[in-house]
């Protein structure tokens, strides 16, 4: 409901802004460029049309027109809209050095998904969430997303093609997100480089000793400006071609994001690395590869982090990169990602397509993570991970040998190489033995 009171706009009871968890206070404030809100829902545009812009006055609006924002009070005369606010502190751009309040006058702003799901009404956004959904006419009186392919896809072919339901029009509006790659522009602010890592372990399990080791060594997440530790539940794996488990039992790390959300720890950070125990990173390597990538700020992007032959087109969940704005957007949409997509793709999969869908772009890193066993491959420099180590002593050897503690490491061999990119495969080739040379002929 919309109240006028001298002049005065008030939003009252927008249920439909209310976001799960409120951003919480962060040491800087960041300024994102303008938003466009493809939202569709009227209702809900209307309602924003009344809020303020970012760093406007929003004291008596109390609401925020730009996704992620909140409205924050400096003292009892001002108040602002703001990624984030510090108490006690002046703002960057304050013409004065009081210190902010930072108390939070209304609900931080959520990212919508800014298309139709599965079965919804698509006549305003004419753009469908889930691949393989078309938003289509069926009278004048109704369009919505229905399904005219069934995955998977062998590039751009279906498994199958679905004829539409009897009956329907079928004029197109609109087709389907696809998945994307973010480019940066030469002239773009580009994005920080502060890390929170998360894992999540099973408690009493051999993972436990993996997470000691890391710790030991204030390696892997704890060298993150923040990090936490979920505990999960017993789940199933499935095998990948390559040899790689993923988490079967997505159901248990929807509901670790659930504490990620809760915890808003992710606000305070350019990346959130979701990762698991038996992988070995290095954040500092980490960071260098952020930054050779150029990732534009305030951008929606995910990190495929090997090679596409492995799994999921390059996107593997021992390592999981989102940017600030690619976790927010998803955590605001998480439940019709559950909805829609469901639990039966496996962690990274159900991630990945959720990613998609909800129009976070992807930047590829094939030498992010180093999905070998061997912890000889630890000595390739190049990654700043390396995939699976799953028992204490292999962990410790492949860290030994990634830091230069073990100054002979074991050899490589051509299987391992063979899982390198092309981009450093002949480097790290063994080299072919020369035969011995003849003998001498006999006197």
């Amino acid at each position: 409901h919309l109240r006028f009171a001298a002049g005065v706009v008030c939003v009252v009871g927008v249920s439909a802004l209310v976001a799960i968890v409120a951003g919480s206070a962060v040491d800087r404030s960041i300024r994102r460029p303008q938003e466009i809100i493809t939202d569709g829902d009227e209702q809900l545009n209307a309602l924003r049309s009344h809020c303020a812009d970012s760093e406007k006055d929003c004291f008596f609006s109390r609401c925020c027109k730009q996704s992620g924002q909140t409205c924050y009070e400096k003292d009892k005369y001002w108040a602002t809209c703001l990624d984030s606010c510090n108490p006690g502190h002046s703002h960057e751009h304050d013409k004065d050095s009081k210190p902010w309040t930072c108390k939070a006058l209304g609900n931080r702003t959520p990212f919508s998904a800014g298309c139709a799901w599965a079965g919804e009404d698509c006549s305003n956004l004419k753009l469908c969430c889930n691949r393989g959904f078309q938003c289509t006419r069926k009278n004048k009186y109704w369009s919505a997303c229905v399904q005219v392919e069934e995955g998977p896809w062998a590039g751009e072919n279906p498994k199958a093609r679905i004829p539409l339901p009897h009956g329907w029009n079928g004029t197109v509006l609109g087709r389907w997100r696809e998945e994307y790659e973010v480019k940066a522009s030469p002239s773009a602010t580009l994005a920080g480089t502060t890390l929170f890592c998360f894992m999540a372990i099973l408690p009493g399990s051999p993972e436990e000793a993996l997470v000691q080791a890391a710790e030991t060594r204030k390696a892997g997440i704890f060298g993150c400006e923040a990090h936490a530790i979920y505990h999960s539940t017993k789940a199933t794996y499935h095998m990948w071609d390559s040899g790689q488990k993923t988490l079967v039992n997505t159901g248990t790390f929807v509901k670790i994001w659930d504490h990620v959300k809760r915890d808003g720890i992710h606000l305070k950070h350019d990346w959130t690395i979701k990762v698991d125990a038996d992988c070995i990173f290095f954040p500092a390597r980490l960071r260098e590869h952020l930054v050779r990538l150029k990732p534009p700020a305030y951008t929606r992007i995910y990190v495929k982090n090997t090679m596409p032959r492995f799994t999921n087109g390059g996107f593997l969940g021992a390592i999981e990169i989102l940017s600030k704005t690619a976790v927010e957007t998803y955590l605001d949409n998480a439940a019709s990602c559950v909805k829609y997509i469901g639990l039966k793709s496996g962690e990274d999969g159900y991630l990945k397509d959720c990613m998609d869908a909800l129009g976070v772009g992807y930047l590829r890193d094939e030498l992010m993570m180093n999905p070998s066993p061997n912890p000889a491959a630890c000595q390739i420099k190049e990654f700043a991970a390396y995939h699976p180590f799953k028992l204490p002593a292999l962990w410790t050897q492949c860290y030994d040998i990634a830091v230069g503690n073990n100054r002979q490491p074991p050899a490589l061999t051509v299987g391992d190489s063979n899982l390198l990119p092309d981009a450093i495969r002949d480097k790290y080739t063994p080299k072919a033995t020369p035969p011995p040379p003849p003998p001498p002929p006999p006197p």
